[in-house]
């Protein structure tokens, strides 16, 4: 086998180890982390927590969002469907194209909580543990956790669209 064939299949392993983390991070925090802390942690302890899921989470977040962009578009020219930048002419460029679309959405989700919510989340951890009800940094959580489930469910819809290429590819 040629050298083409393992480099194609290094760029596959890691677009799909980066959708695996990046996916089953969102599915384990929207799911299953998030809602089982705030029942289970005090206000106070539960502040401390999310900071310091956020401190680990965020920059792996980000580093799937490079890998699966680098990893996506080196994938998508060495497709035979391939025929160039923004051409939309068959089943499966349609399905790349409104992949993409989504997978911007998903970026700018990212964005806004890494850059909007948790900075401000942060400056309010401090007040959640003298005063346990602050109603700001409640709305923030709720904002958080709203957004994560919006990223959860467009990561979903970046699935089905890849499986629609797929089946499109033959």
């Amino acid at each position: 086998m040629d050298g083409y064939f393992w480099s194609l299949s290094l760029v596959y392993f890691f677009h799909l180890l980066a959708t695996v983390v990046w996916i089953g991070g969102l599915a384990v925090s929207a799911l299953l982390l998030l809602p089982i802390a705030k029942r289970s942690l005090d206000p106070g302890t539960y502040a401390l927590f999310l900071d310091r899921f956020r401190q680990r989470f965020t920059p792996l977040s980000w580093l799937c969002l490079a890998i699966l962009v680098g990893s996506g578009l080196f994938q998508m020219s060495a497709s035979p469907q391939y025929e160039g930048f923004l051409v939309v002419r068959n089943p499966w460029s349609v399905a790349i194209f409104l992949k993409h679309l989504v997978f911007v959405g998903m970026t700018a989700v990212n964005a806004w909580l890494t850059w909007g919510v948790y900075p401000r989340l942060n400056r309010l951890a401090w007040l959640r543990a003298q005063r346990p009800s602050h109603p700001e940094a409640e709305y923030l959580e709720r904002s958080e956790r709203f957004w994560l489930g919006v990223n959860w469910v467009l990561s979903l819809i970046v699935l089905l669209l890849t499986a629609a290429a797929r089946v499109a590819a033959g």
